[in-house]
């Protein structure tokens, strides 16, 4: 999987980049039910109020939203 990240915060705090990290390596173990695709690309924009914007490449919509959900999850 292709990870871009740009935003404000180029230096996160060694905990949060080590979540981070964890939720982006869940999102690689990730597949499509329907297609058996994998993720293939993340954006991550800025961080604001404990939220990263971000833009997924997949298959799916299906796909991009467990992907987008492991992510979100409140640091």
């Amino acid at each position: 999987m292709r990870i871009t990240i740009e935003g404000r915060e180029h230096t996160l705090r060694e905990q949060l980049r080590n979540r981070l990290r964890e939720r982006l390596h869940d999102t690689t173990q990730l597949r499509c039910a329907e297609h058996g695709g994998p993720v293939v690309a993340v954006s991550i924009h800025g961080r604001e109020n404990g939220w990263y914007d971000t833009m997924w490449t997949t298959c799916c919509d299906e796909l991009e939203r467990r992907a987008s959900a492991i992510l979100k999850k409140r640091f």
